[in-house]
């Protein structure tokens, strides 16, 4: 008889908790929206480039050189030569200048 007396308060006990909701926060989302305008936030972000090898193949006109793309730049290389010739030399980005 002690055995049943124990259990019901035990197994009440268990159901009450079961059946209460906890209150939790809402969930938040992972990165907060930004409120636009803020210009600081259009000067931070930049997009980054996909590739870090050689792109954009094209070749020459009269098939004796490729012509790609790597690293912000233009290249040429020949094809009987295991030398690529730079084309063009941007200033890369300009990433907080002083």
């Amino acid at each position: 008889m002690s055995r049943l007396s124990l259990s019901l308060p035990l197994g009440s006990l268990l159901l009450a908790l079961l059946s209460t909701r906890s209150p939790c926060a809402a969930p938040q989302p992972p990165l907060p929206a930004i409120d636009l305008p803020h210009s600081y936030y259009y000067r931070e972000l930049y997009l980054p480039q996909l590739t870090s090898g050689p792109s954009s193949l094209a070749w020459a006109p009269d098939s004796r050189a490729l012509v790609f793309s790597m690293a912000g730049s233009l290249w040429r290389q020949r094809t009987d030569s295991t030398l690529a010739e730079q084309l063009t030399d941007g200033p890369g980005y300009d990433y907080q200048p002083d």
